[in-house]
């Protein structure tokens, strides 16, 4: 009985979320990789089917009409439905409207994007085509076509990858004469000192998400990894009690007791964080890569050119964390059209289209080629100038475990940066907890 109200609670939930999926329709094609086999299925000669696409909200653009409107225009058979997303900052509703859909056996999606996250767990249940054989791997970062292997199979096609990096107020470290942080101890001593000089009650010193959502994990990594520490190793078993663990979650505690970081800052994700730095209010920003075309338009932003960016800091000793981010593209395995399906992802995923991307919504194209365009480089150099920030790329817990465990670690750490749990305490609830899943 109780298996069965969580079933429906869960059923109803999905169902709460679907309602504000919104639909439409657009267009798209050209593919990124080899050809979908003859395996796939096909329509009859003549016979214009309809695809499927559920795709993420890109932070406020619409980046799929445009889009897909070349694609119908190269693939005259072939129809696009789209059904918009929110965007990544509601990741967890997100997952479950797709677990919901795909583990109902229908096939009311056929292809989809998804966070690099959820690939092993989509994997091993046997909801997503594997796609080796519809692209080609050596054009993409390594990094990321192992990332979206599982099993030795590729599960994805790839889209974009991001990463936390550091924005700064360029001009007021140039005016009180410091460098940008190397370690996370520089950057209390300096926003302290910035903002005793500044005397600005609205200054605040330094923002990262502590909303208990997807990216208060995403900060966690980095954090815990920057100090040495790691939640599982590579057979999947806890290591989360550890002296790196106390010193990471102590410190993230520590920023909003000392007053470098609001309290207001629990109830951020990456929207709010970002309007209260690009409003002139914050010396230090930890957000992903399309803050930066957020900071440098004057219409939206009061600091434009007066913002830097740099790989995030670490405990000294330690070496700078980057959150590997970023959704991909995956093919549900029973995609009424599976054909079309792949074509479609192909085509997102082509060399043509990632330079949409990151022309338009400053995506990390997965494609180094994409970062070789010279329109690109003049248009948006800061894009072509991460390198040192995906240096230092680390992934979540590869497993297919990692809902649970993403779950878990909002809640716990979330209450650890509330006081609700010491530091230690918090720490060991976590690691008694993993090592029952």
């Amino acid at each position: 009985m109780k298996g069965t109200k969580k079933r429906i609670a869960g059923w109803l939930a999905a169902i709460a979320f679907i309602s504000t999926v919104v639909g439409g329709c657009g267009s798209g094609s050209g593919s990124g990789g080899a050809s979908p086999s003859s395996s796939a299925s096909k329509p009859a000669d003549g016979e214009k089917v309809t695809i499927r696409f559920a795709g993420i909200k890109t932070f406020g653009e619409d980046s799929w009409t445009e889009l897909v409107k070349q694609f119908e225009a190269r693939n005259p058979g072939i129809h696009v439905e789209v059904h918009q997303l929110p965007p990544p900052s509601k990741s967890t509703e997100i997952h479950q409207y797709l677990v919901t859909a795909l583990s109902s056996g229908q096939n009311d999606i056929d292809v989809f994007t998804g966070d690099v996250v959820w690939v092993p767990e989509f994997a091993s249940a046997g909801w997503t085509e594997a796609m080796d054989d519809y692209v080609e791997k050596d054009q993409y970062y390594p990094g990321v076509i192992e990332a979206l292997t599982y099993q030795g199979k590729l599960a994805a096609i790839p889209w974009y990858v991001d990463g936390g990096m550091l924005y700064y107020r360029k001009d007021l470290l140039e005016k009180y004469g410091r460098p940008v942080p190397k370690t996370w101890e520089e950057l209390v001593e300096t926003a302290k000192l910035i903002k005793e000089k500044e005397q600005n009650p609205k200054l605040e010193g330094f923002l990262w998400q502590g909303k208990q959502a997807e990216v208060l994990v995403c900060d966690f990594v980095e954090f815990l990894t920057s100090a040495g520490g790691a939640i599982v190793d590579e057979n999947e078993k806890s290591v989360i009690n550890s002296p790196e663990t106390i010193k990471a979650l102590s410190f993230m505690k520590s920023t909003l007791d000392n007053g470098i970081s609001p309290k207001s800052l629990l109830s951020y994700d990456e929207e709010p964080s970002r309007t209260v730095f690009t409003d002139g209010n914050a010396i230090f920003l930890r957000n992903w890569s399309y803050v930066w075309d957020a900071s440098q338009d004057p219409a939206n932003s009061k600091v434009a050119g007066k913002v830097g960016v740099a790989p995030l800091p670490s405990f000294e000793g330690g070496k700078s964390a980057s959150t590997m981010g970023g959704y991909q593209f995956m093919v549900a395995k029973n995609a009424k059209n599976k054909e079309a399906a792949i074509k479609f992802a192909q085509f997102l995923s082509s060399r043509e289209s990632q330079l949409y991307y990151a022309k338009k919504v400053a995506f990390s194209p997965t494609r180094p080629a994409v970062l070789e365009d010279e329109e690109l480089r003049k248009e948006s150099p800061f894009l072509t100038e991460l390198a040192d920030v995906f240096n230092g790329t680390v992934a979540r817990p590869v497993t297919p475990k990692y809902p649970q465990i993403s779950l878990k670690l909002q809640a716990t750490v979330s209450a650890a940066l509330t006081g609700s749990l010491s530091v230690e305490k918090a720490v060991e609830m976590l690691d008694r907890d993993f090592k029952r899943f």
